[in-house]
């Protein structure tokens, strides 16, 4: 009498089962791809020298790229897993209070204040307060010095444009910049800046303002024909650097550099990675303040000694020779 019931569950479950079996080739299929694609030689980003002496359909091969139809998602994320996001890694910014107090190690402004305190103490307040106004007005200048050119490490960072228009899957798409990978297909036009290291293989009336990486005032003309030979950045016809702005015309590439490792990173790692060169005034000034901590130190102790053979009060000759 349970017979019916029983038929029923099985027949239902056998059909749950069949829905299962059918979803899970799609998922190995993508799974499979991605399998595939590791085993694959890795994709390595190509300089611009060297792309821009490259066929284009030679240089889509190497980067395992469709120019026309571009990426799949697998493609995207292999890459991306392997290379990062198309943005570059900020150290985080130490704070201003930290910046400012930073300053009072220089061995001069140090000598200045050992000179303002021991004035507080022989209670000479006039020289104590002209010596704290000059240490200030010192150390603020050196202050604002510093925080401008971090400041213009930031600025260049906003030269990388938010978004771009790609091709994926056939279809053109409007993304965001830090999403694009080595073999993107981007397309770009007026007023758009470039948001990787490009290599162009179809240019229309294109010219891009290069002022803010090589410093080239005039806009340069683009095109998609190879060059016999590689010569400086500026000489590069064929490639479209990041950051840079199209000021007429328009164009299709593909990427060969994201993030750190296009031209405009290196630039980028360079001024976050080295410290910002002291002037030839700096190293006088500090060289200047051990000289003299060294020689005001030598007096006051040499001045101490003579007055304490002579039996004189020490504090009153440290006054002396301060």
């Amino acid at each position: 009498m349970y017979e019916p019931r029983r038929q029923s569950s099985l027949v239902a479950k056998l059909d749950n089962y069949q829905m299962k079996i059918k979803c899970i080739p799609i998922e190995n299929e993508e799974f499979q791809e991605l399998k595939d694609g590791s085993k694959k030689e890795p994709i390595v980003a190509v300089s611009s020298k060297e792309a821009s002496t490259r066929y284009v359909d030679e240089l889509a091969s190497d980067l395992q790229a469709d120019l026309q139809n571009g990426l799949t998602e697998v493609q995207v994320l292999e890459r991306r897993l392997r290379y990062g996001w198309n943005e570059f890694e900020v150290s985080n910014p130490e704070p201003i209070w930290k910046k400012y107090l930073g300053q009072f190690t220089n061995p001069l402004i140090l000598l200045l204040l050992a000179s303002a305190v021991i004035s507080v103490i022989t209670k000479n307040i006039e020289d104590a307060v002209s010596i704290t106004m000059a240490i200030i007005i010192v150390v603020t200048v050196a202050f604002v010095q510093e925080y401008r050119s971090e400041k213009s490490l930031q600025e260049l960072g906003k030269l990388i444009p938010p978004e771009c228009n790609c091709i994926r899957k056939g279809e053109l798409e409007h993304l965001l910049a830090r999403e694009l990978v080595l073999g993107d297909t981007v397309c770009i036009s007026v007023g758009d800046r470039v948001p990787a290291d490009v290599r162009l293989f179809e240019a229309v009336d294109l010219l891009i303002d290069e002022s803010s990486f090589t410093g080239e005032s005039e806009a340069c003309i683009k095109s998609a024909a190879a060059l016999s030979v590689a010569g400086d950045l500026t000489s590069l016809q064929n490639i479209a650097f990041m950051g840079t702005l199209v000021r007429c015309g328009n164009g299709k590439g593909i990427v060969i550099g994201t993030g750190e490792n296009s031209e405009f990173g290196e630039v980028f790692k360079m001024m976050q990675a080295e410290e910002a060169p002291k002037t030839p005034l700096q190293k006088s000034m500090d060289k200047l303040g051990k000289q003299l901590s060294l020689f005001s130190f030598a007096v006051i102790g040499l001045m101490m000694l003579i007055g304490w053979l002579q039996g004189k009060h020490l504090l009153g000759m440290f006054t002396i020779g301060v």
